[in-house]
């Protein structure tokens, strides 16, 4: 069994009574006053036995099916010693969403809260004055207060930075301070934790999850650690850094990240995430041009070729913008629109010849043309339609 206790007796009104919330601490981690509900909930719903000692007095929880309007609903009861177990309120419905790692967040985060500790025993400890126990009997929480780590931070950060903290490990959880709110959508190159002021859900995850990334690219404007900024603006699309817009947030910017990213647009072996090189030339006045060459022979007559077919499939790349022709783009990168020029790898030509090539055009002419951009739904249904009028002509009627 696990048993998670702290000095102080707990009233026993504040389990049944939904919008109490009183904590010891001036900082505590939680703060709605439900948490403990659902944790008794989610530990009920998934066959597990908790039981809560105040001082010498011992509650113990359980379940009685009862139904409403025809629906069975499983109510959670409470015991006092030896009295009739009561109906409190609530069932096991509440916190449905809920898997058992948030169940332990919540008792540990209000352990933690009351200068407690949780910890491992095979015998039940006798009730004593003073002291508050919540005692859970059941293998799979046990399973995860081995892996508590995953969800209460315990270690050191490798870096802070203002009011972040970054540690060097990947992983998809997000913390806010020290406890895990949510998993981002993709896995992130580095473990984040946000100890500045955040709004949660009740149920403690982020309510906004735009501003997980609002901290995040804050926190790498003002870094300083240039190893750390280049894996970051240089993600793979893989993980969730290749997703951080850093253009606009009007806070402070390093030297360390202006000088970092603009080495990274240099070497040229990594792409680089587009807002962060628009800070670095709104900040530098500087452009981004890779080294232009001049093509050969028969890669002018590429060129031709693929252009030529552009023009008879509707897309007047030609004359539109001019065409740049570079050493690289970095990172497997084929194209580029920016600052209203066309930028193509001369790799392309060694890849699919002039058919690669005019996908290439293409793609980077409609990025200038109608400002759609990669991986959005709005660049995927212009391509679709212009599939079908192209079907159209083919089949000489529309539809």
């Amino acid at each position: 069994m696990i048993v998670f206790e702290n000095p102080g007796e707990i009233d026993l009104r504040s389990i049944s009574t939904f919008g109490v919330s009183v904590k010891a601490g001036d900082n505590p981690i939680g703060f709605f006053g439900t948490g403990l509900k659902y944790a008794i909930a989610v530990l009920l719903r998934t066959g597990h036995k908790v039981s809560i000692t105040s001082g010498i007095e011992v509650v113990s929880f359980g379940i009685s099916s009862e139904s409403v309007r025809g629906q069975p609903f499983d109510f959670v009861t409470m015991q006092a010693g030896d009295g009739p177990a009561t109906s409190i309120g609530f069932t096991t419905e509440l916190g449905k969403q809920w898997e058992l790692w948030m169940a332990y967040r919540e008792i540990a985060c209000n352990c933690k809260d009351e200068d407690g500790e949780g910890f491992y025993t095979t015998t039940k400890p006798e009730p004593l004055e003073g002291v508050t126990r919540v005692i859970v009997v059941g293998d799979a929480f046990e399973g995860v207060f081995d892996q508590g780590h995953q969800f209460i931070l315990a270690d050191k950060p490798s870096l802070t930075i203002g009011t972040a903290e970054v540690r060097n490990r990947k992983g998809n959880a997000f913390f806010y301070r020290g406890v895990k709110v949510m998993d981002l959508p993709r896995p992130g190159l580095y473990t984040y934790n946000v100890n500045a002021q955040m709004t949660l859900t009740e149920d403690r995850t982020v309510k906004s999850s735009w501003e997980i990334g609002q901290h995040i690219a804050k926190m790498v404007l003002q870094a300083e650690d240039a190893r750390f900024i280049r894996e970051v603006v240089t993600a793979d699309d893989a993980y969730f850094e290749a997703q951080l817009d850093f253009h606009g947030w009007g806070c402070t910017t390093s030297e360390a990240f202006l000088r970092t990213v603009g080495e990274c647009i240099s070497d040229k072996r990594s792409k680089v995430n587009e807002t962060a090189m628009k800070v670095w030339k709104d900040a530098t006045k500087q452009t981004c041009a890779p080294t232009e060459i001049v093509l050969s022979a028969v890669q002018q007559q590429t060129m031709e070729r693929a252009l030529d077919f552009t023009k008879t499939i509707g897309f007047a790349v030609r004359d539109a913008y001019p065409i740049r022709v570079v050493e690289s783009l970095g990172d497997g990168t084929l194209g580029m629109a920016e600052d209203g020029t066309i930028y193509i790898a001369e790799r392309v030509f060694d890849l699919g010849g002039a058919k690669m090539l005019a996908a290439t055009l293409i793609e980077e002419y409609v990025h200038l043309r109608h400002g759609l951009q990669d991986a959005t739904r709005q660049f995927q249904d212009f391509l679709l339609t212009k599939v079908v009028s192209l079907g159209e002509e083919i089949a000489g009627e529309a539809l």
